[in-house]
This record gives structure tokens, sequence and C-alpha cells, in this order.
């Protein structure tokens, strides 16, 4: 497993777990444009860092697709996959296409915080990733969200936010500066990068 340290974009995927609209719908609203708009924002960096991203939709056909303010953002030819269990790595399609792939920095955004995006947090842990909770771009109705996220602390999964995971991604002034103007992302609502 990678050890604790900041997170080496080289070694990272971004994991975009069941941000659908059913599920957003339980959320209150104010919160859910923030939510919304740091996920848009990540998949954006991931993007531009060439950090590979990995979907999961849940029960497509009744829950619908990856919300449409994230999923116009998603590379093209990016597979939404239907994930039928809480923890990616309990569906052994899922579990084989991660371990598959290289990378073993795990970051995660996506709903509900306290149910798939932990079940998943924690499962790849189990699998020798390291597990990466971003706080403000994972949500679940009410208390539940703060609950998640300590029951993930308090299993081993790391919590970071938005910008702090950006930086660490970007790591130097010369990388930031290299962006054209053009190229640059909108922030996430209410920072400033």
């Amino acid at each position: 497993m990678p050890r604790p340290g900041l997170i080496e974009r080289d070694d990272t995927i971004l994991l975009v777990i069941d941000i659908q609209d059913f599920f957003l719908k339980k959320i209150d609203p104010v919160r859910v444009a923030a939510l919304v708009d740091n996920c848009r924002f990540l998949v954006e960096a991931a993007n531009q860092l060439d950090i590979p991203t990995f979907v999961t939709v849940e029960d497509p056909g009744r829950n619908g697709w990856t919300t449409q303010a994230v999923r116009e953002r998603l590379a093209p030819g990016t597979p939404e996959r239907d994930k039928s269990v809480f923890g990616l790595c309990g569906q052994s399609d899922l579990r084989e296409a991660m371990l598959a792939q290289p990378r073993r920095t795990a970051v995660l955004i996506g709903l509900e915080t306290d149910v798939c995006v932990l079940h998943s947090a924690v499962g790849l842990l189990g699998e020798g990733f390291r597990s990466v909770i971003v706080g403000d771009a994972a949500g679940s109705p009410g208390i539940e969200h703060d609950l998640g996220l300590a029951r993930a602390a308090a299993l081993g999964v790391e919590v970071v936010h938005t910008k702090g995971v950006y930086y660490e991604w970007m790591r130097t002034l010369a990388m930031f500066r290299d962006i054209p103007t053009n190229a640059r992302i909108e922030p996430p609502m209410g920072s400033r990068l």
C-alpha cells in the first residue's frame, strides 16, 4: 500500500461514485450545488492532469446516469459502470478492473458518503489501496455525511477537501503557471485558486 503523505498525481485514480440525480434529491439543495460543483471541478482537473477516472452508477435503469453537470465533463469514452453492490470491491468486474490498473491511490467522490463511498473506500483499503475521500465532494442526507466521514477515518481512510487535493496533484508553482489561461478550470463555488 502507498505510504501516507501528500497524494501523488501519478499514482492516483479518481473514483466517481454514483453521482446520480436520484441520490442528489435526498440532500439539502443548498449543499447539492456546491457538492456537484466540487465534483465537476475534480473531474476536469483529473482530465487536465491525465489522472484516470473510474465512474460507477447504481441501478441506472431506476436511478439514472451520472448527473449532467459531471457527466458532460468526463473524458470522451469514459464508461459509466453499473454497480449492483454498495462497495465496488464486492462486485467482481469492478474489483478486477481496479486491480488490473497500476495506480494504487483511490480518490473517491460521490454519493452516499456513509454507504457506497464508505464501503468502496474501505473495500479498496482492504485490497491494498490508499483510500482517500474528498469530504466536500461527497454527500449524504443530514448528519449521515459527517457520520460517514467519521466512520471512514476511524477505519483508516483519509479525508481531504477539494482545494487541498487539487494542490497536492498540482504540487508546484511552475506546473500551475504552465496551464494556459484559456485551459484553466473554473474554480469550484466559494474557492479561489
